[in-house]
């Protein structure tokens, strides 16, 4: 008997590869599953943490528009937000619109491109500024008669 008529293993060892194979082409497909699920749970998340930044911001907006009621008032009110929504930093932009006292905050952040706008309405104009995000001071500049978003 020779070795090149022998081939009782070759099934075994070809049915050991083939399990392998399979069982990497399984795991590598639930892998690449599971990163673009977990990308999309980011988004999403950062999307609710931006609108609840948002609507903070807009809140304590209006308050000091209100508090800032007379021309001569001076006004200083601290924002405490976070500086990072879903591990990402993130730019807070004031934008005015067309249609008296009102405003646009818009939330973005860097590297995953999500994006926000919250409405603003106020008594007081508010001045268009950028400011990354981070604790905030908004002050009412009594010269100008407009309240400023600034990094605290």
């Amino acid at each position: 008997m020779t070795l090149r008529g022998d081939r009782r293993a070759t099934s075994t060892a070809l049915g050991y590869v083939l399990s392998l194979g399979i069982a990497a082409i399984l795991v590598s497909g639930l892998i690449v599953a599971g990163g673009g699920l977990m990308e999309s749970q980011r988004d999403q998340s950062a999307r609710v943490e931006l609108e609840v930044v948002g609507q903070t911001v807009a809140d304590d907006l209006s308050s000091a528009a209100r508090l800032a009621d007379c021309d001569s008032c001076e006004l200083q009110l601290r924002i405490d937000v976070p500086r990072r929504v879903a591990g990402e930093s993130y730019l807070l932009r004031v934008v005015e619109v067309a249609a008296p006292d009102s405003y646009r905050l818009v939330l973005s952040t860097g590297r995953s491109d999500v994006s926000v706008d919250v409405r603003l309405r106020t008594r007081r104009p508010v001045e268009e500024t950028t400011v990354t995000g981070g604790p905030l001071m908004v002050e009412y500049d009594p010269a100008a008669g407009e309240l400023e978003v600034r990094s605290d």
